[in-house]
């Protein structure tokens, strides 16, 4: 099987002919011109990429960018002007130091921005990136982040949101109801369009909201939206990267079928025994903790070895993946994966 095959034989459910392996393209990219990488190829490893079959319009709206260097470092500003204000964030070395929104008249300014932002069908950027990435890749519908999500993870950050809860809970429910409109915009275009399994990056961790939080603001999304993705023949992945053990028997009444980047501890908090316990029927693409890439050959293949015996005895319901970092040493520690997936098969 094509590395395309295997997925698609993962996403059904089916078992196949070997666990797939890939790698975020983002983790890939700074290397891909590396020779070294041909010999992975042939070896099973795919590449994911993300892409939009969307794209979004913003009428009455200004960007701004500024940057600068000092003392070896780039400074960046990137401003946004609407005809009821101003929103900025900045950076250095693309690092986010500062959120958009931090007032409440911060939030008036980005929910007129939502509300004057179309969504529209972006199909030909997904199906000439689908035709053109290698036969190694693999391209998946980037749905980015569903409302809440969105508001912690780009406009407030997590030291925040919890004070803006409370502080600001209307102007933050105004903001939710916004994106929750232009969310479902973006659904029925995907549901439409090309491409099988659509990627929810939620970048969802159990300790930032709670159950009582993901009942509110995640499961009525899910619900109502994720169905609608389903019956038009999609697989939605979200991608699920902390501890989850908090939130584990809410998640489990959540219509998703792909739990993306579910690490074990100790980044995570359960083990892949203790996740398929608690989600029988779910599909597990699985991050390799990147500290275990360091481990003597042996002990890495048993790892893998340990985890398919924990999640997928029968070789169904489980991809491995390199989602959060890139192992330092993946030359030699990446094709030990591979070749334990192979004796496995």
């Amino acid at each position: 099987m094509t590395i395309r095959e295997q997925l698609e034989a993962f996403w059904s459910g089916d078992r196949p002919d070997r666990i797939p392996y890939t790698i975020y393209y983002w983790e890939w990219r700074h290397t891909a011109d590396d020779p070294r990488w041909q010999k992975l190829y042939d070896m099973g490893l795919g590449v994911t990429w993300n892409i939009p079959t969307t794209q979004h319009r913003t009428t009455g709206v200004e960007y701004r960018s500024a940057s600068r260097r000092e003392q070896g470092k780039t400074f960046e500003r990137r401003t946004v002007e609407t005809p009821v204000g101003s929103i900025y964030e900045t950076f250095v070395d693309g690092w986010r130091q500062k959120f958009m929104l931090e007032t409440a008249q911060d939030y008036a300014v980005m929910t007129h921005l939502v509300r004057h932002t179309e969504v529209l069908p972006d199909y030909d950027l997904f199906l000439a990136t689908e035709r053109d990435i290698a036969p190694y890749g693999v391209a998946l519908v980037d749905l980015q982040r569903t409302p809440l999500q969105t508001i912690l993870v780009d406009y407030v950050g997590l030291e925040h949101l919890a004070y803006h809860l409370v502080d600001f809970e209307a102007e933050v429910l105004e903001l939710y109801d916004a994106l929750l409109r232009r969310f479902r915009c973006a659904v029925d275009i995907v549901a439409a369009g090309p491409g099988r399994c659509v990627s929810v990056l939620e970048n969802f961790t159990a300790e930032t909201l709670g159950p009582r939080r993901y009942k509110q603001f995640l499961l009525p999304v899910y619900e109502e939206l994720f169905p609608t993705l389903q019956s038009a023949g999609k697989i939605v992945s979200v991608h699920y990267d902390g501890k989850l053990a908090a939130c584990k028997d809410v998640v489990a009444q959540a219509p998703i079928n792909v739990i993306e980047s579910l690490t074990p501890p100790p980044e995570g908090d359960l083990t892949l025994a203790e996740a398929r316990a608690a989600w029988p029927n779910l599909l597990f693409w699985s991050n390799i903790n990147v500290s275990c890439y360091h481990l003597p050959p042996e002990d890495l293949k048993a790892l893998v070895r340990d985890r398919v015996q924990q999640a997928a005895p029968d070789g169904r319901k489980l991809a491995f993946e390199v989602s959060e970092h890139s192992p330092t040493n993946w030359p030699v520690s990446m094709p030990v994966v591979l070749d334990a997936l192979r004796e496995i098969a």
